[in-house]
């Protein structure tokens, strides 16, 4: 049997995640290589961390990303949650806190 993690493939999860725009700049996080990490469990939960061209961008479109990372990463075939935290932002966990709302942090060890 194929553990969920096997299944998921990281390099499409960075794929989706680096595929979503930054509304201001229109190019891609990808482009502008603000991917800083994706990592996938056993169980297919998968963590995106990322940053911003400014730590000062301001909190509607860091949220507006951050979301749709969450949502293209979560079609990615074979995951089962994704949570994705900024980086190097002024206000850093609350944007996490409101891109990820309704998703638990896992349990202890999880990512």
């Amino acid at each position: 049997m194929t553990s969920a993690a096997a299944a998921v493939d990281a390099g499409e999860v960075r794929a989706a995640a680096g595929s979503v725009p930054d509304p201001e700049i229109r190019r891609t996080l990808d482009e502008l290589d603000l991917i800083d990490a994706v990592e996938v469990d056993e169980a297919g939960q998968v963590l995106v961390r990322y940053h911003l061209t400014s730590p000062l961008c301001p909190s509607p479109f860091a949220i507006d990303i951050g979301r749709e990372v969450r949502r293209r990463v979560q079609q990615v075939p074979g995951v089962r949650g994704c949570r994705v935290d900024i980086r190097d932002h002024f206000i850093a966990e609350e944007i996490s806190q409101q891109v990820n709302d309704g998703v638990p942090g896992g349990p202890p060890g999880w990512l």
